[in-house]
C-alpha cells in the first residue's frame, strides 16, 4: 500500500502545476465552489499526472439541468474531466451530503472514479469485455430498444469499474476509512431506480467490499480489472 505521506517533490510540483493551469483555461478565475472540488481532488490529479494520463479539465461556464458536476468526456483520444459547476445547486449539495471527515476521501474516489473511465479509453477497452468473456445475446434485432439495453449494460460494466477503481484508490490512500467509503457508495448505488439500469454496478461494489479484496498489483487500475472480471460472472451480461 502506497500512502500520501510518501509524495516527493515533483508530485506536489505537478499538483500545483494542474491547478496553476486549470486557472489560466478557465478564464478570470476558477469560482470558489471549482476550486474546493479541485483542492479535493488534487492527489488523484497529480497521480493522473504520474500516470502521463491525457488528461484535460474543462469548465463549463454553464451547467445545463441535471448535469453532475463531475464528469468525463473523450475528445480526440483525450479525457476531459469536466466541471459543470457554475449554475448547478447539485455542486455544493454534493459536498454537504458528506460527512465533514470524509469529505476529502470521498471526492477523491469520485476523481478516480473518473480516471478509471479514462484509463479504460486511453487503453482501448472501452465498452470492451476481456478475453474469454462473451457477451449473453438476450434479444435479436437492431431495434431502438435493442441497442438501448445493450448500450445500458455497457455503461453499467464501465461504471463498475470505475467504481472499483475508486475503491481501489481508497485502499490504498485511505484504508483507515475504507470501510464508511464503501458503505456510502454502497447506499449511493441502491438507490439506483431501476435494477439493471446504467449505475447499477451494485455485482462490483458488493464484492469489494473489504479492502483486502484488491490483490497487490502497481495500480489502482490493475487492481480493479481483476475484481471488474470476477463481477463480470455476478453481472447481467
Amino acid at each position: 500500500m502506497r500512502n500520501r505521506a510518501g509524495t516527493s517533490f515533483n508530485a506536489i510540483a505537478a499538483i500545483a502545476f494542474v491547478l496553476v493551469a486549470l486557472q489560466a483555461r478557465a478564464g478570470p478565475e476558477l469560482t470558489p465552489t471549482e476550486t474546493r472540488w479541485l483542492e479535493l481532488g488534487k492527489p488523484v490529479l497529480g497521480y493522473a499526472l504520474k500516470q502521463r494520463l491525457p488528461l484535460d479539465v474543462v469548465v463549463q461556464p454553464t451547467a445545463r439541468p441535471g448535469e453532475p458536476p463531475l464528469t468525463l468526456g473523450f475528445v480526440d483520444g483525450r479525457c476531459k474531466l469536466v466541471l459543470s459547476m457554475r449554475g448547478n445547486p447539485e455542486a455544493e449539495t454534493t459536498l454537504e451530503a458528506i460527512e465533514p471527515e470524509l469529505l476529502g476521501a470521498v471526492v477523491e474516489a469520485m476523481t478516480a472514479h473518473e480516471l478509471g473511465h479514462c484509463w479504460r479509453y486511453v487503453h482501448g477497452a472501452w465498452h470492451s469485455l476481456p478475453a474469454g468473456f462473451a457477451a449473453e445475446v438476450r434479444e435479436t434485432g437492431d431495434s431502438r430498444g435493442t441497442r438501448l439495453r445493450r448500450e445500458m449494460r455497457e455503461t453499467r460494466r464501465e461504471e463498475g469499474y470505475a467504481d472499483l477503481v475508486g475503491l481501489a484508490w481508497t485502499a490504498r490512500q485511505h484504508p483507515a476509512q475504507y470501510a464508511r467509503i464503501h458503505a456510502w457508495l454502497t447506499q449511493l448505488r441502491e438507490h439506483e431506480p431501476v435494477a439493471g439500469s446504467h449505475h447499477d454496478t451494485r455485482a462490483w461494489v458488493r464484492l469489494a467490499g473489504r479492502p483486502e479484496a484488491f490483490a497487490d498489483a502497481a495500480t489502482p487500475f490493475e487492481q480493479a480489472h481483476a475484481l471488474w472480471q470476477r463481477g463480470l460472472e455476478d453481472d447481467a451480461l
